[in-house]
């Protein structure tokens, strides 16, 4: 059976030259390239990050501020909390000197 398969394998025409030498190098490039795109994260204006890991958890002493950082891939995972101040409106009717309800709202950040 290994015999069939190397003759059909021989008769096959082959490729130009070099080119499982090419093919490698585009291979390891893009696993390069895939490995440090899996590696870095943006932290926002506005947001802070701390890390979880597989081993030990959350590591909730270390907390990343804005801007770029490196991550082990499939081993640590980034958890990004927006800390931004948001307003809220609140609504409450009240009354007039005359006994009329009228709504007023305030607006608190």
């Amino acid at each position: 059976m290994a015999q069939n398969l190397k003759d059909l394998a021989g008769r096959l025409p082959s490729g130009p030259r070099g080119m499982g030498t090419a093919l490698k190098l585009l291979l390891g490039a893009g696993a390069v390239a895939y490995g440090v795109r899996e590696s870095v994260f943006t932290v926002e204006g506005g947001q802070r990050a701390i890390f979880f890991n597989r081993i030990g958890g959350v590591q909730q002493d270390t907390v990343l501020a804005e801007g770029l950082h490196f991550r082990i891939p499939w081993f640590q995972y980034p958890i990004i909390y927006d800390i931004r101040a948001r307003p809220r409106k609140i609504s409450s009717p009240t009354g007039s000197k005359d006994g009329e309800h009228l709504p007023a709202s305030a607006v608190s950040t």
